[in-house]
């Protein structure tokens, strides 16, 4: 008879420093279970459409007025794909949050909310070069005052726009990690 011990004759050691299966670390007692929604992730997909529909008024949105300048071919190539591209990927954080039952930051949906409000400001005041010169939507219903206004706003509004969306991908990267656990004093 050979020496093959059998599985159910022994228990399976555990690794050096290993804790059994059978008791959970602390993060995996202290996390709650993941509640999944019938809807989850819908809510992602409206960032992308919203998103997209940002980055498209930033590019071309003076286009509707009748403002056709050079800006709107660098917007094209620059500052509109990396907006729309940077949505997409706070969309697939979301959508990642939902699908896994965790819930999303109510800081990374209001950095991402503000971000769209900068983003449309910015698409309002930023003048385009034409063959009259300067003109931006502002310009056209407040003159010269006006627009001298939108200049001076628009740059920071693009940067803080730009800025709190990659604070919002950032913050929707963590919900998809789920929520904090709950630390005592026992743990410190």
């Amino acid at each position: 008879m050979s020496e093959i011990p059998s599985e159910s004759s022994a228990a399976v050691e555990p690794e050096s420093g290993a804790l059994p299966p059978m008791w959970p670390s602390r993060r995996q007692r202290e996390l709650p279970d993941p509640v999944r929604t019938p809807h989850a992730g819908v809510f992602g997909y409206a960032v992308v459409v919203i998103g997209l529909a940002v980055a498209v008024w930033i590019t071309a949105g003076r286009m509707l007025v009748g403002i056709d300048g050079d800006l709107v071919r660098w917007f094209a190539y620059s500052l509109g794909p990396v907006y729309a591209l940077l949505n997409i990927f706070v969309a697939r954080n979301i959508i990642i949050t939902a699908r896994r039952g965790y819930r999303l930051r109510p800081s990374a949906l209001a950095t991402l909310i503000i971000s769209w409000v900068c983003g449309i400001g910015f698409g309002f005041l930023v003048p385009d070069i034409t063959a009259n010169g300067l003109v931006s939507m502002v310009s056209l219903s407040g003159g010269e005052i006006a627009q001298e206004i939108g200049i001076g706003v628009a740059n920071p509004l693009a940067t803080v726009s730009v800025g709190l969306l990659i604070f919002a991908l950032a913050l929707s990267g963590l919900s998809t990690r789920g929520p904090k656990p709950h630390l005592d004093e026992d743990d410190y």
